[in-house]
Formats: structure tokens, sequence, C-alpha cells
């Protein structure tokens, strides 16, 4: 389950749904056996593997918990910026990458989406890569729309957005998962690279280049 506190998202401010991840990381530093369960890792592992690049110059991973997938992230990033709603999971995600050596090209940020959203002002580089994982069901219609406006608009040129959510129902979620891709899905200018789906999760990557990576590299 991804939700675990009784504690109705639907009609909380920002600041209160910070303060309910807060809370989650403080009573548990992985309240979700990320980096226990095989159903994660594995999760982890199909999603890197979509990644169409092999290397980005830099990436945003909003949503980042405690750091287990930050730290693959950042291995193959230049540049990675990795936010959350709560500090205290920024604080473990740190220390994470720091235990692994791997901080260096790591910064990290508290955000409440989507009115924290990195802007990409002109002359400011764009993100190569956004990755979106098990965070956008938290979000209203509203600001489901405005981060995937954020997104789209603040992606370089052969950028690629992933998505990665649960499915199943939990008493936290506010829209389902078959929404929150489905509104990447038909955003102009994004093309479906990959469609991954299982009966636990949805996984997909969108760009706004739709050439396939044997295309990109001349052979197709």
């Amino acid at each position: 389950m991804r939700g675990l506190l009784p504690m109705n998202l639907t009609s909380t401010t920002g600041d209160a749904r910070g303060a309910y991840f807060e809370q989650l990381y403080q009573d548990d530093a992985d309240p979700w056996r990320v980096s226990q369960r095989w159903y994660e890792a594995r999760k982890r592992a199909l999603l890197l593997a979509c990644l169409p690049q092999q290397r980005y110059r830099n990436a945003y991973e909003p949503g980042c918990g405690n750091g287990e997938l930050t730290l693959e992230l950042a291995r193959r990033c230049d540049r990675l910026l990795a936010a959350d709603f709560s500090a205290e999971a920024l604080l473990l995600a740190r220390q994470k990458l720091a235990d692994a050596r791997q901080e260096g090209n790591v910064s990290f940020e508290r955000h409440s989406l989507p009115q924290d959203w990195p802007r990409t002002s002109k002359g400011a580089e764009k993100f190569d890569l956004v990755v979106i994982s098990e965070i956008a069901y938290y979000l209203s219609a509203e600001e489901l729309a405005q981060v995937v406006e954020h997104s789209v608009a603040g992606l370089a040129p052969g950028g690629s957005i992933a998505l990665c959510h649960w499915r199943a129902p939990f008493t936290q979620r506010i829209l389902s998962t078959v929404r929150v891709h489905d509104a990447f899905q038909h955003a102009p200018g994004l093309h479906c690279l990959v469609r991954h789906e299982e009966s636990d999760f949805l996984l997909g990557v969108w760009s706004n280049d739709e050439r396939s990576v044997a295309q990109k590299e001349g052979f197709a």
C-alpha cells in the first residue's frame, strides 16, 4: 500500500500535505519498504531500463522520498535536483547518497507541487529528464494540470519525462493512476516512447522527440 496514515488529502493545503509526509518519514525512515522489497527494486530497474538515453545532463526528481531511486538516477546524470514535500525525507536521501559517495552532483530542495516547480527562465538550462514516481496521484486535477504544463515547458529538446505509479486504491489517493498518466499522454508536444502496464503499476516515458532509441542511433 502507498498510503499509511488515516488522513484524507483531497481537501488539504500544500502545508497540510507537507505535514503528512513529514510525519510519515519521522515515524518510519522507509515507510513503503522501498529498500527491502523485490517489488520496489524490480520496479526501479524497469524504470531505469526504459529511459531512452544512457546519460543525462540535467534532471529533476520531485518526490524523491528517502532517495532509493535518487541514488540510481545520480549515477546516470551530470546534475540532479531531488525534491520532496518532507524535510525529513530529504535528510534521509542526502545521507543515503553521502554514504554511497554519490552526492557531489545532486542538490536537494524542499518543494510543494506545483507551486515550487523549478522555473526555467530565459537563458536557464532546461531539464532533459524529469522523473515523477509515486507522487502525482496525491495532487488535485488542477495541480496535476499545472505539473504537466511545467514539465513540458521545462523540458529540453530531446528530453524525457518518466512516470511510474501504483494502481491500487488507497486512502490518500486523490487521482487514479490512469488519469495521471493520461494527462501526459494527451499533453501537446509529447510523444509516448514507452508504455509498460502491470496489474500493480503503470510505467510510461514521453519525449518531445518522437524518435526511438534505434532511430536516434541511426540504424532504424
